[in-house]
This record gives structure tokens, sequence and C-alpha cells, in this order.
């Protein structure tokens, strides 16, 4: 009974605590100065909604497609550099998505190599990549596949192998095995990295700003930085936030009450090409890396030749070390408390809150930041608001509320393929309930675990509008640099 009533007031202090931003938000809709939100309702809401379903609509798609396909190669098909491409295909996360995209325009927009090349070699007209969607679509899904593509791999590893092989047996093509059986028995997984997926894209605001293409966060930073009305900015991140809460709700009710579990992991393939079928395979993964890694990372050492990091090695290496501080102590912290949520009993009333806890990846980081600011603006303790704002704390709660998501989203995905036989097991033959827990069920999610850990300190990393903010005096990180 103790338990029970520790794990409710836990789950009701952290969603309290993550949701002190949303409730700050949801408070700008009291304010009666409406002028400038008329402005941008009249002129602009329209074509924001317009564009903003345009872009998660095909970076979705696109991603979904591309992370499961390159997942399901890598574990399932035995080719050359198999074990290559499993290991570096999810390097491409670690370049943020606005540097994917002043990259990409510096090498193929009409001023680039690629189209100066086109231009005076093929006498080809050129285009601006900015005039569509279609670029800034591509630019997002090469940068966020790996979100789908980590996740969804580590779920294939630890799929019944038997279930995969005798629909093999029994005749299924790989696309239909791949399509039909594979992809719905990971489904929750899919889900977990596309909701995430769509968040970051929702919360974007460096590369839609680079491509001029108008979105909600746009918008919201242009109220804060144009108009300085943070009540504007916030009853725009509310819009996003409610788009944030329906997704979660969709995909929800599209599980409905199904139960999806998994085993050990395996290194086993099903298929093994032969001919030249072996080397085409090789093609989707080896385009990929090379898109949205490769090419890339060449091209920023050669703009980074002759820079100035040579002649300031120390101020990088301090610089550096407070990067690894900040990741260390936030990561840890985040994938503390969305192991504490997941492993919690939770009722109906109880699983609402926790998700609505996890919504905060759809703000952008200004938001958030600007958010706990505005917050903590009302503590008549003049200590403790000189220790908020002149430590690391504030930073890392907005980190937690921003990054939370994905911690909770993963290790939720990896516990419910466990199969409950195991845990069952343990108690009945006297383990308790803790023991349970540390013995039993995170070894078997330790691949989850560390999947998530990997996502939040790669988003950490990049994560610039609220490091800037809210970072100590004095304080720097490489994002910041």
């Amino acid at each position: 009974m103790l338990s029970k009533y520790f794990n409710i007031l836990i789950i009701l202090m952290l969603a309290t605590l993550i949701g002190l931003p949303v409730f700050t938000i949801f408070g700008a809709w009291f304010d009666t100065n409406s002028s400038i939100l008329e402005f941008f309702s009249i002129e602009f809401l329209t074509e924001l909604l317009s564009s903003s379903f345009i872009l998660l609509l095909g970076v979705g798609v696109i991603t979904t497609i591309l992370g499961t396909t390159l997942a399901f190669i890598v574990v399932f098909v035995d080719f050359p550099l198999r074990k290559f491409f499993k290991a570096t295909l999810f390097l491409p996360f670690a370049i943020p998505a606005y540097v994917l995209g002043f990259i990409y325009l510096g090498v193929f927009d009409y001023s680039g190599y690629a189209q100066t090349f086109m231009r005076e070699s093929f006498e080809i007209s050129g285009f601006d990549l900015r005039s569509s969607s279609i670029a800034i679509i591509l630019t997002f899904s090469f940068a966020f596949y790996p979100y789908i593509y980590m996740i969804a791999k580590s779920s294939f590893q630890r799929q019944n192998f038997n279930i995969l092989q005798s629909a093999k047996l029994l005749g299924a093509s790989p696309l239909k095995l791949f399509l039909k059986i594979a992809i719905p028995l990971i489904r929750p997984a899919i889900a977990a990295g596309l909701l995430i997926t769509l968040m970051e894209t929702l919360a974007d605001f460096g590369l839609v700003s680079m491509f001029n293409y108008n979105t909600f966060t746009l918008a919201i930073y242009s109220s804060w930085s144009d108009f300085r009305s943070i009540e504007v900015a916030s009853k725009l991140s509310s819009i996003l936030m409610i788009v944030a809460l329906l997704f979660i709700y969709l995909e929800k009710k599209a599980r409905g009450s199904a139960k999806y579990y998994s085993y050990a992991n395996n290194d086993t393939t099903l298929y093994t090409p032969s001919g030249w079928s072996k080397y085409l395979i090789i093609l989707l993964p080896l385009m990929t890396l090379l898109i949205a890694f490769v090419m890339p990372i060449i091209q920023l050492l050669y703009w980074a030749i002759n820079s100035e990091i040579a002649n300031n090695l120390q101020n990088y290496l301090s610089i550096l070390s407070n990067t690894i501080i900040l990741i260390s102590v936030a990561t840890t912290i985040i994938i503390a408390i969305s192991l504490a949520l997941v492993m919690s009993k939770k009722n109906k009333l109880l699983k609402n809150i926790t998700h609505i806890s996890t919504i905060g990846y759809a703000l952008p980081g200004t938001i958030i930041a600007v958010a706990l600011l505005y917050s903590i603006s009302f503590l008549e303790s003049e200590i403790l608001s000189y220790l908020l704002t002149n430590s690391i704390i504030l930073l890392v709660f907005a980190y937690l509320i921003r990054f939370i998501a994905i911690g909770y989203n993963t290790t939720y995905a990896t516990k419910y393929q466990i199969k409950p036989i195991f845990k069952q097991s343990a108690m009945m033959l006297g383990a308790s309930k803790f023991k349970t827990i540390t013995q039993v069920e995170l070894p078997l999610m330790k691949s989850g675990i560390l999947a998530a850990s990997i996502l939040i300190a790669i988003d950490i990393l990049k994560e610039l509008p609220a490091t800037y903010l809210l970072r100590p005096f004095n304080f720097d990180t490489l994002a910041i640099k």
C-alpha cells in the first residue's frame, strides 16, 4: 500500500514539475492583449497549418520507410559490409539538422558547387532549393531517420526468429515478410521513433528559418524576437502542444489493447543474397551514409581548414569538458526518471498525466527557457533564484522537459516487448519486486536503455536555444561555440 502511494506521489510531483512550462504557456491565453496574435491569425495561420502538415507528412513517411528498411536489411540480410553499416548508419544523428541544412545549401543550392558545375559543363539552368518543400523534407529525413533506425534495429534483434523463419519456409517473399510480419511485431517501437521524429520536426527552428519555410516554430520565434511578446509566443506554442497530444492519442488509439512481446537478442540472418544481388543490396545503406554523413563531414572538414581551432585548443578542451559534464548529468537524470515512470504502476488518470508530461519535446528550446525564466521570476527567495540561474540546475531541468519523451517512449516500448512470463517466474521463485526489476527487467531492457541514452546525449549536445538562454555565466558548450 505504501509503495502504491509512493508511486502516485512521484508521478504527480514529476508531472507537476515538468508541466510547469505547460501551465505557463496555457496561462498566456488569459492575457487580454491579443492584437499581435490577431495579426498572426489573419495573415499566417492558414499557411502555418498547411505548411506544417506537409512537412510532418513528408518527414514522417520518408523517415519511417528509410529507418525501418535500413534496420531490417542490416539485421536480417547477410551482405558484404553488413556489420559496418549496422554500426555506422546511426552516425548522421550526430549532425544537427541546421548544420546539415547549410551544408546542403552550400553544395546543392544555385550558387553551390553542384549547380555551378552543371551550368558550366552542361548548360543546365539552376534552381532554388528553397522554392519548394521537397529539399527541406529530405534534409529533415536524413537528419532524423536514425531515431527510427536505432529503435527499429534494437527491436528487430529481439524478435522471435522462429516466427520469421517459419514465414520464410512457408513461401513468404522478403517484402511480404517485412510488411506483414516483421513491421507489425515492432509497431510500438516504430511509433515511438516516429513520435519523437515528428515532435523534433515541429520544434525545429534553425532549419526551417534557413529554408524560409513557415511553420509554427518560426512564428513563435518571430513573435518573441520581433514583437517581444511572450504571451503570443506561448499561445502559438500551446497549439504545438495540442498537436503533440493528438499524435500521442492517435498512436495509443491505434495500438488499442494489443501486446507486442519479444525475445533475447539474436544475430541470425534470414537471407543471404547471391551474385550481383548481394552488391545491389549495399546501395541503399551506402547512399544513405554517403549523403547523410560522409559528404557533410568532408565538407565540414574542408571548411574547417585554417580555422581557429588549432590555435585555441586549450579553450576548446575546456568547452568539451563542460559539454561532457552537462550531457552526463542530464542524461543520467532523464533515463532514471524515465525508468521510474515506466516501471511504476499507474491507473488511467496517472497514465494520461504521464503522457502529458512527455510533450515538452514539441516545444522549441527557447520557449521552454523563457517559460522557466518567467516562472522563477515569481520566486520570493533571492537566494533560490540566484542558485537556479547561476548553476546548471535550470538548464538540466529544461533538458528534462525537452527530452523526457525520448527516454520514456523508448524505454516504454522496450519494456512492453518483454514477455510477462519472465517477471512472473522471478516472482514465483521468491524474488522481490525490486529484485525482479533490477535483475530481470532492466537487463532485458539494456539495448533500449542504451539507445535512449545515445539519443538523449546527442540531442543535448545539439540543443542550442535553451542552452544559450539558461547556461551559467561563462559556461560555454560546443553548441554555444
